[in-house]
């Protein structure tokens, strides 16, 4: 997976991603850094000790300790990118299904019933997204219900005498534009990969 897929392409969901991954990233490597400094000072003291001893030279054990702390450095270096791109990846697993439900309640709050969530299989989110779809298909079948209904009342409203006729045909006016906000239409799923 090359390193543009790992960060999510929406901006305010990449960072909150980068806020889950950077703090773990820098823990990990002041962790590191501390290991090597103490592997370091003993690494040190040992080297004082060996050097009264005679068959070692001051520039073997020098270039010993510098080798060894050289090695341990890369493969310490190694596992942080390794750890870091598996905390990438992980999180982008999170991300990427909430941006998706995001964009679906944006969509949804804006009126489109036709809106239907689509996860991958094995998404974290898939029982949310599954809610979301039966929330949807819930509230489109109650808009459903309500616009005839609605239609008999402003047909009476339009037939009833005039004391109480323009209150009723101000109460179905406001009834008129508060189911009028949702747009029931075919189901058009909004996906993952979708921007």
């Amino acid at each position: 997976m090359s390193p543009t897929r790992l960060l999510h392409h929406h901006p305010r969901h990449r960072a909150r991603q980068l806020r889950w991954v950077v703090p773990l990233f820098g823990v990990l490597l002041a962790v590191t850094l501390a290991t090597l400094a103490i592997q370091y000072h003993v690494s040190d003291q040992a080297v004082g000790t060996e050097f009264f001893r005679a068959h070692k030279t001051i520039s073997h054990t020098g270039e010993l300790l510098r080798r060894g702390t050289l090695v341990g450095a890369l493969v310490v270096i190694v596992l942080v990118v390794l750890v870091a791109g598996w905390a990438l990846r992980v999180t982008h697993r999170i991300v990427r299904p909430v941006h998706t439900l995001h964009r679906a309640l944006d969509a949804l709050a804006a009126g489109d019933l036709g809106v239907r969530v689509v996860l991958h299989e094995k998404d974290e989110f898939r029982e949310v997204a599954d809610a979301l779809n039966r929330l949807v298909d819930e509230l489109a079948t109650v808009v459903a219900r309500v616009r005839p209904l609605l239609d008999r009342v402003a047909a009476t409203a339009a037939a009833a005498p005039e004391p109480g006729a323009s209150e009723l045909r101000a109460l179905v006016a406001e009834l008129e534009r508060a189911v009028g906000s949702f747009r029931p239409g075919p189901p058009h799923p909004i996906g993952e990969d979708d921007d």
